[in-house]
């Protein structure tokens, strides 16, 4: 196992047998299937829309490079700005630059998950730039200083209790406050970032071509707010947010927004940005548009991994994943964890995605809620088939399948008795399979031994 794996196993030690973890998470897991239980009956056929929604992304895909530089001219024509970044590294340098040419020091930042994959916080911080998460999920998160455990749900593995003690040594307030008054708390420090702020940082849910739109989804107004305060607004979107064009909106929003809590499975606003404000009193507006590659076109040139791009993030996925359920999102030390992240961290090397590509169950319960059809099993399977081919990783686990395999295809040694078999197989597995299971034992007697009892012979 390689070293990312070996840290991944020792954290996952921590949380998987935690109590207070377990509780959490199931029913974070209750609270998801209590909303899911209806979805399907918002359409009159829903595996019908699902198709169409993953032909609508997948199809982008042939015309990738086309498409880009159609959204490229469209949103310089609507007086965008727009930088390019081949890597994490140069997407951050890229934001730096734009601040710290526009003197923006005071910085308000949305829920972006690219902002996370990249790392942009901490670098920003470090290079004395003010920056305050204005997601609640997030905000919170970020009190702790960690990472959002998930996608939709920054902070499920807080408790109420230890967000109001947080909340009362870093804000002052009263202790044991109710879910409400810690939310009115939090909109009321927010709110003075927003008025304070130079610039605003926000993600992208798509990017259309035809028109040059960036789409954002909210629930909490914050992304509203922070566009219409500061001066320069900066939008980081990989270029995997790309569609083809603004109609295929009407198929793809209500499918991202199908596990909302909400009667009409719908975010409470959506905005469709063109470019700056046009009018006299917002002339001084700048809008700059940052696409992201970091080894995405990598990813694109494998047919079948591919397919993972045309997902919409709406964390149907790893809300039903047993895996994930038992240790959580911030094990992955990932911007995307659960089944997605074990996907999409084949782009970034063999070695460190092995260990991910290994932890699915095949249960497929992901494929059976995820609104894009995407067969997420059959994509990691296709990950452990060119982990292998590499031949860099997995060659302890490659060993010890071979020798079970050369055992169990001789009759002879399968005849052994149990002891024998059974200590052969204890010393294989008792790193690999772990110290909180017992390892499966042999039978008193094997097949070919029974068969002899009952019949006298071996055909």
């Amino acid at each position: 196992m390689t070293e990312k794996g070996t840290v991944f196993s020792q954290n996952v030690k921590q949380v998987a047998f935690d109590v207070e973890h377990q509780k959490r998470m199931m029913s974070r897991y209750d609270f998801f299937m209590s909303v899911a239980e209806d979805c399907a009956n918002h359409y009159a056929n829903i595996e019908l829309e699902k198709s169409r929604a993953f032909n609508i992304r997948n199809k982008a895909f042939k015309n990738y490079d086309k498409l880009l530089v159609d959204f490229e001219t469209n949103i310089v024509n609507n007086g965008g700005i727009v930088r390019w970044a081949r890597d994490a590294e140069e997407a951050k340098q890229l934001v730096y630059d734009i601040l710290d040419d526009e003197k923006a020091k005071n910085v308000v930042k949305t829920k972006s998950t690219v902002a996370e994959e990249i790392g942009l916080m901490s670098y920003l911080e470090m290079k004395k730039i003010k920056v305050t998460e204005t997601d609640t999920g997030d905000f919170i998160c970020y009190q702790y200083n960690e990472r959002p455990s998930d996608v939709t749900h920054s902070a499920a593995h807080k408790s109420r209790k230890e967000i109001s003690e947080t909340f009362t040594e870093k804000f002052g307030v009263k202790e044991d406050l109710s879910a409400k008054q810690l939310m009115i708390v939090t909109r009321k420090v927010l709110n003075d970032k927003y008025l304070n702020a130079d610039a605003t940082i926000t993600g992208a849910d798509f990017i259309v071509a035809d028109t040059g739109d960036i789409v954002m989804s909210e629930n909490e107004g914050n992304v509203l707010k922070t566009m219409s305060l500061a001066n320069v607004q900066i939008v980081l979107a990989g270029i995997d947010k790309l569609i083809p064009s603004v109609d295929d909106l009407s198929v793809l929003l209500p499918l991202s927004s199908l596990y909302e809590v909400t009667k009409i499975k719908a975010k409470s606003i959506y905005t469709l940005l063109s470019g700056p404000a046009k009018e006299e009193c917002d002339r001084n507006k700048k809008l700059y548009v940052v696409l992201i590659d970091n080894r995405r076109s990598y990813l694109m040139e494998k047919e079948v991994q591919r397919k993972i791009f045309t997902c919409i993030e709406c964390g149907a996925c790893h809300s039903v994943c047993p895996v994930f359920n038992t240790v959580g999102g911030h094990v992955y030390d990932s911007a995307f964890p659960g089944p997605v992240g074990a996907i999409v961290s084949l782009s970034e090397c063999y070695e460190n995605s092995a260990h991910l590509s290994t932890l699915c169950a095949s249960c497929h319960q992901c494929e059976e809620y995820c609104p894009m059809n995407i067969k997420i099993s059959d994509l990691i399977l296709q990950n452990r088939i060119d982990i292998i081919k590499e031949d860099r990783s997995l060659v302890g686990e490659k060993n010890v399948f071979n020798f079970i395999l050369n055992r169990v295809e001789n009759r002879k040694d399968m005849d052994n008795k149990p002891f024998f078999k059974n200590f052969e197989l204890k010393q294989l597995l008792k790193k690999t399979w772990g110290t909180h299971r017992e390892i499966p034992v042999f039978a008193e007697k094997s097949f070919s031994q029974l068969w002899r009892e009952i019949y006298g012979s071996e055909e």
